[in-house]
């Protein structure tokens, strides 16, 4: 996916608990979406996890831990204020997406069955989807890096 289309990313607003960001119907993918929020923003707490913010640019050259600087949050609270939406009706669900929005949307959709199978699977990539959607929350763009490298240094990072 190009600069100009839907990256898979996630958008923050707000402050609060995970609970009060999470705005799916669905039971099971709201329980799965808060799970990996919580894990997520457990492995930012880490100062190697939160690195990334440091790693990665954005499109005017800053680190991303500008931007982050910028809210007053840290890295694990800006997690907690994600605003997520059932995008299920995606086509780029569809296509193997998990989350997807478009940079500086409020809104984030995620891929209900998608989410929740990987979820199952491997608890750990969720956790690093979610990062990889904050970074691009922040300002980071994609292609380049490609979505597979973002997500790479993620997992490589937060263990």
């Amino acid at each position: 996916m190009g600069g100009s289309g839907w990256l898979l990313a996630v958008l923050i607003a707000g402050t609060g608990q995970a609970q009060d960001f999470v705005r799916i119907t669905q039971t099971a993918t709201a329980d799965t979406v808060k799970q990996a929020l919580d894990g997520a923003a457990q492995r930012l707490e880490r100062g190697s996890c939160s690195s990334v913010l440091d790693e990665f640019r954005d499109a005017a050259g800053r680190p991303l831990r500008e931007a982050l600087d910028r809210t007053g949050a840290t890295p694990a609270g800006y997690m907690r204020r994600i605003l997520f939406y059932d995008g299920s009706e995606s086509p780029l669900c569809q296509k193997g997406a998990l989350a997807i929005t478009q940079p500086g949307s409020h809104a984030v959709r995620i891929c209900s069955e998608g989410i929740r199978s990987r979820y199952r699977r491997d608890r750990r990539y969720v956790e690093a989807i979610l990062i990889h959607e904050a970074l691009h929350t922040l300002g980071l763009g994609e292609n380049p890096p490609s979505s597979f490298e973002i997500t790479q240094r993620v997992l490589a990072r937060c263990r």
